[in-house]
Protein backbone atom coordinates (compact mmCIF):
# COMPACT_ATOMS: atom_id res chain seq x y z
CA UNK A 1 0.00 0.00 0.00
CA UNK A 2 0.81 3.65 -0.87
CA UNK A 3 1.21 6.30 1.87
CA UNK A 4 0.29 9.81 0.53
CA UNK A 5 1.09 12.74 2.90
CA UNK A 6 -0.96 15.76 2.99
CA UNK A 7 0.46 18.89 2.95
CA UNK A 8 0.31 19.74 6.54
CA UNK A 9 3.32 20.91 7.55
CA UNK A 10 3.12 21.83 11.38
CA UNK A 11 0.72 21.23 14.51
CA UNK A 12 1.78 22.92 17.90
CA UNK A 13 -0.14 22.00 20.92
CA UNK A 14 -0.30 24.00 24.19
CA UNK A 15 -0.03 26.82 23.15
CA UNK A 16 -1.95 30.61 22.82
CA UNK A 17 -2.61 31.79 19.60
CA UNK A 18 -1.92 35.48 20.51
CA UNK A 19 1.61 33.99 20.82
CA UNK A 20 2.23 31.12 18.41
CA UNK A 21 0.30 32.94 15.02
CA UNK A 22 2.35 35.91 14.73
CA UNK A 23 5.29 33.72 14.91
CA UNK A 24 3.84 31.68 12.20
CA UNK A 25 2.86 34.31 9.95
CA UNK A 26 6.44 35.43 9.98
CA UNK A 27 7.93 31.93 9.30
CA UNK A 28 5.77 31.46 6.29
CA UNK A 29 5.99 34.78 5.25
CA UNK A 30 2.44 35.50 5.30
CA UNK A 31 1.43 39.22 5.19
CA UNK A 32 -2.32 39.89 5.14
CA UNK A 33 -3.98 37.53 7.27
CA UNK A 34 -7.98 36.77 6.55
CA UNK A 35 -9.51 35.45 9.51
CA UNK A 36 -12.36 33.42 9.41
CA UNK A 37 -13.97 33.25 12.71
CA UNK A 38 -17.18 31.30 14.31
CA UNK A 39 -19.65 33.60 14.80
CA UNK A 40 -20.28 32.13 18.50
CA UNK A 41 -16.88 32.16 19.42
CA UNK A 42 -16.91 36.12 17.81
CA UNK A 43 -19.87 37.34 19.63
CA UNK A 44 -18.86 35.51 23.37
CA UNK A 45 -15.15 36.11 24.05
CA UNK A 46 -12.60 38.96 24.25
CA UNK A 47 -10.32 36.03 22.74
CA UNK A 48 -10.94 36.89 18.42
CA UNK A 49 -10.00 40.96 19.85
CA UNK A 50 -6.75 39.85 21.58
CA UNK A 51 -5.52 37.95 18.93
CA UNK A 52 -6.55 40.82 15.93
CA UNK A 53 -4.76 42.90 18.33
CA UNK A 54 -1.87 40.28 18.72
CA UNK A 55 -1.12 40.17 14.63
CA UNK A 56 0.75 42.52 12.87
CA UNK A 57 -1.59 45.62 11.40
CA UNK A 58 -1.99 44.53 7.62
CA UNK A 59 -5.00 41.85 8.75
CA UNK A 60 -7.00 41.42 5.31
CA UNK A 61 -9.95 40.94 7.26
CA UNK A 62 -12.63 39.03 8.99
CA UNK A 63 -15.78 36.66 9.01
CA UNK A 64 -17.98 35.73 11.35
CA UNK A 65 -20.88 34.62 8.68
CA UNK A 66 -20.11 30.64 8.00
CA UNK A 67 -22.92 29.14 9.40
CA UNK A 68 -23.05 25.70 10.59
CA UNK A 69 -22.78 22.93 7.59
CA UNK A 70 -20.81 25.27 5.47
CA UNK A 71 -23.95 26.50 3.41
CA UNK A 72 -23.12 27.37 0.15
CA UNK A 73 -24.05 30.60 0.21
CA UNK A 74 -22.07 31.72 3.32
CA UNK A 75 -18.44 30.08 1.39
CA UNK A 76 -19.65 31.88 -2.18
CA UNK A 77 -19.84 35.62 -0.10
CA UNK A 78 -16.96 34.55 2.40
CA UNK A 79 -14.99 33.50 -1.57
CA UNK A 80 -16.05 36.72 -2.91
CA UNK A 81 -14.34 38.76 0.50
CA UNK A 82 -10.88 37.29 0.53
CA UNK A 83 -10.83 37.53 -3.18
CA UNK A 84 -11.34 41.15 -3.00
CA UNK A 85 -9.21 41.66 0.36
CA UNK A 86 -5.77 40.61 -0.89
CA UNK A 87 -5.58 38.23 1.44
CA UNK A 88 -2.29 36.02 1.32
CA UNK A 89 -3.26 33.41 3.92
CA UNK A 90 -6.68 32.18 5.31
CA UNK A 91 -7.39 32.06 9.34
CA UNK A 92 -9.82 29.72 10.02
CA UNK A 93 -10.62 30.30 14.13
CA UNK A 94 -13.54 27.63 14.99
CA UNK A 95 -15.19 24.36 14.03
CA UNK A 96 -15.66 22.35 11.33
CA UNK A 97 -18.11 24.67 9.02
CA UNK A 98 -15.40 27.48 8.85
CA UNK A 99 -12.22 24.97 8.07
CA UNK A 100 -14.11 23.75 5.39
CA UNK A 101 -15.12 26.93 4.15
CA UNK A 102 -11.83 27.79 3.80
CA UNK A 103 -10.95 24.98 1.78
CA UNK A 104 -13.84 25.78 -0.63
CA UNK A 105 -12.74 29.07 -0.85
CA UNK A 106 -8.63 27.52 -1.08
CA UNK A 107 -10.16 25.43 -4.16
CA UNK A 108 -11.93 28.19 -5.54
CA UNK A 109 -8.80 30.38 -6.20
CA UNK A 110 -6.70 27.85 -6.75
CA UNK A 111 -8.28 26.97 -10.16
CA UNK A 112 -9.85 30.76 -10.79
CA UNK A 113 -13.17 29.74 -10.56
CA UNK A 114 -15.98 32.22 -10.00
CA UNK A 115 -19.11 31.02 -11.49
CA UNK A 116 -21.51 28.18 -9.68
CA UNK A 117 -21.29 25.80 -12.46
CA UNK A 118 -17.82 26.09 -12.90
CA UNK A 119 -17.51 25.29 -8.89
CA UNK A 120 -20.25 22.17 -9.31
CA UNK A 121 -17.58 20.61 -12.10
CA UNK A 122 -15.44 19.76 -9.05
CA UNK A 123 -17.80 18.62 -6.21
CA UNK A 124 -19.56 15.20 -5.79
CA UNK A 125 -23.24 14.83 -4.72
CA UNK A 126 -24.56 13.25 -2.06
CA UNK A 127 -26.04 10.52 -4.12
CA UNK A 128 -22.33 9.65 -5.48
CA UNK A 129 -23.00 11.40 -9.01
CA UNK A 130 -19.67 13.87 -9.58
CA UNK A 131 -18.50 16.54 -11.55
CA UNK A 132 -16.23 15.78 -14.15
CA UNK A 133 -13.07 17.15 -12.24
CA UNK A 134 -13.84 16.13 -9.34
CA UNK A 135 -11.27 14.55 -7.35
CA UNK A 136 -8.71 15.19 -10.67
CA UNK A 137 -5.05 16.45 -8.66
CA UNK A 138 -3.58 16.84 -12.10
CA UNK A 139 -5.33 19.78 -11.90
CA UNK A 140 -3.60 21.54 -9.46
CA UNK A 141 -0.69 23.09 -9.40
CA UNK A 142 2.56 22.62 -6.89
CA UNK A 143 2.58 25.95 -5.50
CA UNK A 144 -0.75 26.85 -3.98
CA UNK A 145 -2.87 30.09 -4.53
CA UNK A 146 -3.69 30.37 -0.54
CA UNK A 147 -3.41 27.84 2.41
CA UNK A 148 -4.72 28.23 5.21
CA UNK A 149 -3.78 27.65 9.17
CA UNK A 150 -6.01 26.26 11.66
CA UNK A 151 -6.71 27.11 14.78
CA UNK A 152 -9.52 24.41 16.15
CA UNK A 153 -12.00 25.34 18.71
CA UNK A 154 -13.93 21.40 18.28
CA UNK A 155 -12.67 18.50 18.53
CA UNK A 156 -14.30 17.20 14.58
CA UNK A 157 -10.38 16.62 12.66
CA UNK A 158 -11.56 18.52 9.96
CA UNK A 159 -8.24 19.91 10.08
CA UNK A 160 -6.75 17.09 8.93
CA UNK A 161 -8.62 16.79 5.98
CA UNK A 162 -8.12 17.32 2.12
CA UNK A 163 -12.21 17.47 1.41
CA UNK A 164 -14.55 20.01 2.43
CA UNK A 165 -17.86 19.31 3.05
CA UNK A 166 -20.65 22.46 1.74
CA UNK A 167 -24.45 22.27 1.82
CA UNK A 168 -26.89 22.80 -0.79
CA UNK A 169 -29.39 24.62 0.85
CA UNK A 170 -31.90 23.87 -2.16
CA UNK A 171 -31.38 20.06 -2.12
CA UNK A 172 -30.69 19.70 1.84
CA UNK A 173 -27.29 17.58 0.44
CA UNK A 174 -23.70 17.89 0.88
CA UNK A 175 -21.38 18.69 -1.68
CA UNK A 176 -17.67 16.91 -1.70
CA UNK A 177 -15.08 18.55 -2.85
CA UNK A 178 -11.29 18.04 -2.21
CA UNK A 179 -7.47 18.64 -3.45
CA UNK A 180 -3.98 18.25 -2.83
CA UNK A 181 -3.50 21.22 -0.62
CA UNK A 182 -6.92 22.01 0.84
CA UNK A 183 -5.51 20.79 4.76
CA UNK A 184 -3.98 23.42 6.69
CA UNK A 185 -0.45 24.09 6.37
CA UNK A 186 -0.73 24.50 10.59
CA UNK A 187 -2.82 23.45 12.87
CA UNK A 188 -2.33 25.37 16.07
CA UNK A 189 -4.69 24.01 19.42
CA UNK A 190 -5.11 26.62 21.90
CA UNK A 191 -6.27 25.66 25.36
CA UNK A 192 -7.55 28.76 25.97
CA UNK A 193 -10.05 28.84 23.01
CA UNK A 194 -11.09 25.52 23.51
CA UNK A 195 -12.12 26.69 27.16
CA UNK A 196 -14.97 28.70 25.58
CA UNK A 197 -16.15 25.70 23.48
CA UNK A 198 -19.78 24.87 24.76
CA UNK A 199 -19.10 21.28 26.51
CA UNK A 200 -22.09 19.59 24.26
CA UNK A 201 -20.61 20.76 21.38
CA UNK A 202 -16.75 19.78 22.60
CA UNK A 203 -17.61 16.42 23.68
CA UNK A 204 -20.04 15.66 20.67
CA UNK A 205 -17.00 16.22 18.72
CA UNK A 206 -14.60 14.51 20.38
CA UNK A 207 -17.31 11.07 19.56
CA UNK A 208 -17.19 12.50 15.71
CA UNK A 209 -13.55 11.84 15.86
CA UNK A 210 -13.82 8.47 17.67
CA UNK A 211 -16.15 7.42 14.85
CA UNK A 212 -13.16 8.52 12.36
CA UNK A 213 -10.82 5.74 14.41
CA UNK A 214 -13.51 3.30 14.87
CA UNK A 215 -14.58 3.27 11.43
CA UNK A 216 -11.29 3.42 9.94
CA UNK A 217 -9.71 0.33 11.93
CA UNK A 218 -12.87 -1.42 11.16
CA UNK A 219 -13.15 -0.60 7.21
CA UNK A 220 -10.63 -3.02 5.87
CA UNK A 221 -8.19 -1.54 4.48
CA UNK A 222 -6.19 -0.06 7.58
CA UNK A 223 -2.47 -0.82 8.19
CA UNK A 224 -0.82 -1.75 11.34
CA UNK A 225 0.86 1.55 11.45
CA UNK A 226 -2.98 3.07 11.28
CA UNK A 227 -4.04 0.58 13.75
CA UNK A 228 -2.22 1.32 16.49
CA UNK A 229 -2.99 5.50 15.75
CA UNK A 230 -6.49 4.30 15.90
CA UNK A 231 -6.81 1.81 19.15
CA UNK A 232 -4.79 4.37 20.95
CA UNK A 233 -6.64 7.22 20.08
CA UNK A 234 -10.04 5.09 21.28
CA UNK A 235 -7.49 4.90 24.51
CA UNK A 236 -7.22 8.52 24.86
CA UNK A 237 -10.71 9.69 24.21
CA UNK A 238 -12.37 6.74 26.67
CA UNK A 239 -9.87 8.24 29.59
CA UNK A 240 -9.78 12.17 28.77
CA UNK A 241 -13.32 13.01 27.52
CA UNK A 242 -14.99 11.76 31.20
CA UNK A 243 -12.15 13.68 32.83
CA UNK A 244 -13.02 16.79 30.78
CA UNK A 245 -16.77 16.15 31.51
CA UNK A 246 -16.23 16.29 35.21
CA UNK A 247 -13.65 19.33 34.83
CA UNK A 248 -13.81 21.07 32.00
CA UNK A 249 -10.95 23.06 33.07
CA UNK A 250 -8.93 20.39 33.13
CA UNK A 251 -5.84 21.19 30.87
CA UNK A 252 -4.29 18.02 30.48
CA UNK A 253 -7.49 16.06 29.08
CA UNK A 254 -7.90 18.75 27.07
CA UNK A 255 -4.36 18.69 25.53
CA UNK A 256 -5.17 14.75 25.54
CA UNK A 257 -8.44 15.66 23.27
CA UNK A 258 -6.77 17.08 20.96
CA UNK A 259 -3.85 14.85 20.58
CA UNK A 260 -6.36 12.01 20.54
CA UNK A 261 -7.96 13.64 17.37
CA UNK A 262 -4.42 13.94 15.91
CA UNK A 263 -4.38 9.99 15.97
CA UNK A 264 -7.70 9.30 14.91
CA UNK A 265 -7.85 11.40 11.72
CA UNK A 266 -4.35 10.00 10.41
CA UNK A 267 -6.40 7.89 7.87
CA UNK A 268 -8.45 10.76 6.73
CA UNK A 269 -8.50 10.33 2.74
CA UNK A 270 -6.15 7.33 2.94
CA UNK A 271 -9.09 4.46 4.48
CA UNK A 272 -12.60 4.77 3.61
CA UNK A 273 -15.19 5.05 6.30
CA UNK A 274 -18.52 3.23 6.71
CA UNK A 275 -22.37 3.85 7.28
CA UNK A 276 -21.97 5.75 10.57
CA UNK A 277 -20.38 8.88 8.57
CA UNK A 278 -22.68 8.07 5.35
CA UNK A 279 -25.64 8.23 7.53
CA UNK A 280 -24.70 10.81 9.66
CA UNK A 281 -23.70 13.20 6.25
CA UNK A 282 -27.45 12.66 5.50
CA UNK A 283 -29.11 13.66 9.02
CA UNK A 284 -26.38 16.68 9.19
CA UNK A 285 -27.93 17.74 5.63
CA UNK A 286 -31.45 16.78 5.89
CA UNK A 287 -32.51 17.02 9.58
CA UNK A 288 -29.85 20.10 10.52
CA UNK A 289 -28.79 17.69 13.22
CA UNK A 290 -25.21 18.68 14.52
CA UNK A 291 -22.11 16.30 13.16
CA UNK A 292 -21.23 15.09 16.49
CA UNK A 293 -24.94 14.43 17.46
CA UNK A 294 -24.96 12.11 14.05
CA UNK A 295 -21.91 10.04 15.68
CA UNK A 296 -23.18 9.71 19.03
CA UNK A 297 -26.27 8.29 17.62
CA UNK A 298 -25.21 6.47 15.00
CA UNK A 299 -21.92 4.89 15.90
CA UNK A 300 -23.42 2.38 18.23
CA UNK A 301 -26.37 1.23 15.81
CA UNK A 302 -23.55 0.59 12.96
CA UNK A 303 -21.52 -1.33 15.45
CA UNK A 304 -24.44 -3.96 16.63
CA UNK A 305 -25.30 -3.89 12.91
CA UNK A 306 -21.87 -5.08 12.10
CA UNK A 307 -21.25 -7.28 14.91
CA UNK A 308 -22.23 -10.41 13.12
CA UNK A 309 -19.10 -9.81 10.72
CA UNK A 310 -16.67 -7.87 12.68
CA UNK A 311 -16.04 -9.90 15.84
CA UNK A 312 -12.23 -9.84 16.21
CA UNK A 313 -12.28 -5.96 15.41
CA UNK A 314 -15.30 -5.00 17.99
CA UNK A 315 -13.50 -6.85 20.58
CA UNK A 316 -10.16 -4.97 20.11
CA UNK A 317 -12.49 -1.55 19.77
CA UNK A 318 -14.08 -2.98 23.24
CA UNK A 319 -10.49 -3.61 25.02
CA UNK A 320 -8.70 -0.18 23.82
CA UNK A 321 -12.11 1.47 25.66
CA UNK A 322 -11.32 -0.15 28.90
CA UNK A 323 -14.56 -2.27 28.71
CA UNK A 324 -13.42 -5.54 27.50
CA UNK A 325 -16.55 -7.16 29.03
CA UNK A 326 -18.61 -5.63 27.00
CA UNK A 327 -19.87 -5.24 23.38
CA UNK A 328 -18.12 -2.48 21.36
CA UNK A 329 -21.49 -0.91 20.65
CA UNK A 330 -22.48 -1.13 24.27
CA UNK A 331 -18.81 0.39 25.55
CA UNK A 332 -19.14 2.81 23.06
CA UNK A 333 -22.91 3.68 23.85
CA UNK A 334 -22.07 3.66 27.42
CA UNK A 335 -19.27 6.29 26.87
CA UNK A 336 -21.40 8.59 24.78
CA UNK A 337 -24.31 8.32 27.50
CA UNK A 338 -21.69 8.71 30.62
CA UNK A 339 -21.06 12.20 28.86
CA UNK A 340 -24.47 13.32 28.95
CA UNK A 341 -24.67 12.92 25.06
CA UNK A 342 -27.86 11.97 23.12
CA UNK A 343 -27.59 8.10 22.07
CA UNK A 344 -30.81 7.83 19.98
CA UNK A 345 -32.34 9.72 17.02
CA UNK A 346 -35.24 10.21 18.90
CA UNK A 347 -33.11 12.48 20.76
CA UNK A 348 -32.19 14.37 18.54
CA UNK A 349 -35.56 15.30 17.50
CA UNK A 350 -35.65 13.16 13.93
CA UNK A 351 -38.97 12.07 13.05
CA UNK A 352 -40.41 8.71 12.42
CA UNK A 353 -41.70 10.35 9.26
CA UNK A 354 -38.24 11.09 8.28
CA UNK A 355 -37.01 7.34 8.77
CA UNK A 356 -37.70 6.23 5.09
CA UNK A 357 -36.79 9.47 3.27
CA UNK A 358 -33.45 9.12 5.32
CA UNK A 359 -32.97 5.77 4.49
CA UNK A 360 -33.40 6.00 0.84
CA UNK A 361 -31.05 8.93 0.71
CA UNK A 362 -27.92 7.35 2.63
CA UNK A 363 -28.05 4.11 0.55
CA UNK A 364 -27.36 6.02 -2.97
CA UNK A 365 -24.46 7.54 -0.69
CA UNK A 366 -20.94 6.37 -1.87
CA UNK A 367 -19.75 6.25 2.10
CA UNK A 368 -22.62 3.94 3.24
CA UNK A 369 -21.93 1.73 0.34
CA UNK A 370 -18.38 1.43 2.05
CA UNK A 371 -19.35 -0.16 4.80
CA UNK A 372 -17.77 -3.42 6.09
CA UNK A 373 -20.63 -5.13 6.35
CA UNK A 374 -22.32 -4.62 2.46
CA UNK A 375 -25.68 -2.88 2.48
CA UNK A 376 -27.24 -4.49 0.03
CA UNK A 377 -30.71 -2.64 0.34
CA UNK A 378 -32.54 0.74 1.77
CA UNK A 379 -34.30 -1.91 4.24
CA UNK A 380 -30.63 -2.71 5.75
CA UNK A 381 -30.11 1.11 6.49
CA UNK A 382 -33.60 0.95 7.75
CA UNK A 383 -32.58 -1.43 10.34
CA UNK A 384 -29.32 1.03 11.51
CA UNK A 385 -31.69 3.24 11.96
CA UNK A 386 -33.92 1.10 13.75
CA UNK A 387 -31.88 0.59 16.00
CA UNK A 388 -30.89 3.97 16.52
CA UNK A 389 -34.02 4.98 17.13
Amino acid sequence: MEFTYSALHKVIFFETAEVALPRLLQEYGFQRPFLVASNSLATATAELESLREALPAGVAGLSTSVSAHTPREDALALLDRVRSSNADVLVSIGGGSVIDACKFVQLAMEQDLHSESDLLEYAQQGDGSRGSKHGDYGLFSPAAAIRQIAIPTTLSGAEFSNNAGVLNTQTGSKEGYKGPSLCPKAILYDPALAAHTPRWLWLSTAIRSLDHAVEGYCSGHSTPFLDGHFLHAMRLFSKSLPAVKENSANVQALNENQQAVWLACCGLGTVPHGASHGIGYILGSLCGVPHGYTSCVLLPAVLEWNQAELQAQLSAIAAAMGRPAEKAHVAVKNLIASLGLPTTLEEVKVQRSELDDIAERAFRHPVVKRNPRAIASVEDVRQILELAW
